[in-house]
């Protein structure tokens, strides 16, 4: 969390700083771009963030997580396929009969990650 922000462990509390956080930091002269993923329903209509303020006019969205997406089905399947049915982004009837899967995009880990497009990894030293 944001030290303009002061201290929390709500994460709801958090989420409804980010904005301003944003006002504070450009009150205080800092230019400011917020980057954040969005959950703006599926149809991307809702508004995707808690606070907004005039002065945060540049913003660089990873995405809107409630997106729908469909996902043709898989020869080869590693895992349980009616997990998508339950999983976060899923509902019951997600997984079709076929094996095609329609889910919201927030249910593939870090689709819509804050970190953007990148090449960052891990290895063993």
């Amino acid at each position: 969390m944001s030290a303009l922000a002061g201290s929390s462990s709500s994460t709801t509390l958090q989420v409804l700083e980010y904005g301003v956080n944003c006002w504070k930091a450009e009150r205080l002269g800092i230019k400011t771009a917020l980057l954040t993923d969005e959950y703006a329903g599926q149809d991307g209509a809702s508004q995707s963030l808690a606070d907004s303020c005039v002065e945060g006019d540049a913003c660089v969205t990873a995405g809107n997580a409630n997106e729908l997406i469909v996902l043709p089905p898989m020869k080869k399947v590693l895992g349980v396929p009616e997990e998508a049915n339950v999983i976060a982004g899923g509902w019951q009837g997600s997984l079709a009969a076929d094996g095609t899967i329609t889910v919201e995009l927030q249910a593939i880990t870090g689709a819509t990650s804050e970190l953007g497009y990148t090449k960052l990894g891990a290895f063993t030293i």
